[in-house]
């Protein structure tokens, strides 16, 4: 064998002792073993908080208010009452309808600034100062923007818990511009 061979050959073993050393590191029986968390405790830590689910579902909620009109007509309602219900279905799939007849769409993202959360009897209110200030509505012939948002508009939404246990947005009201 030539030295070269020999040499290949020596590598090859001393990486793959070492391989085999990293791979076997912290396998001996000497060293104590960690408690894994209980399946009761790895529930508790995954299952949020009423108003953090509340939250949660109202975030959703808004996200897909930025592209519900670009949603199949087909699956459209079903897709929509994922996060919300009636009324406030109805008027989204409305005010869809109104705007494809006058050839607007939306644009941008809201960024959801959620000030409070309220539980009550069956429900829960949100609080939240959106930042619009980059959606609004455009022309879809021309792709130019007819409006455009504002920094801080406050928002009061209204949700219930349905029989499944998701919140969805029953009501979704604009009180005005400034938080």
């Amino acid at each position: 064998m030539t030295g070269i061979g020999r040499r290949t050959i020596t590598r090859f073993c001393w990486f793959s002792a070492v391989g085999i050393a990293l791979a076997t590191t912290g396998c001996s029986t000497e060293q104590e073993a960690a408690a894994l968390p209980s399946t009761t405790e790895s529930a508790q830590a995954a299952t949020p908080s009423p108003t953090a689910a509340v939250a949660q579902a109202y975030t959703d909620f808004v996200a897909m208010l930025d592209r519900a009109d670009s949603l199949a007509p087909e699956t459209r309602k079903q897709e929509l009452s994922a996060v919300m219900v009636e009324p406030q279905l109805s008027r989204v799939l409305k005010r869809i309808d109104d705007m494809k007849e006058k050839n607007q769409a939306t644009y941008g993202n809201i960024v959801v600034r959620i000030a409070r959360v309220d539980l009550t009897g069956n429900g829960a209110v949100v609080r939240d100062c959106q930042d619009s200030s980059n959606a609004g509505l455009l022309d879809t012939r021309t792709q130019k923007k007819l409006n455009r948002g504002v920094k801080e508009r406050n928002i009061k939404a209204l949700l219930e818990r349905g029989t499944d246990g998701r919140w969805r947005v029953s009501k979704f009201i604009i009180l005005g511009e400034g938080c």
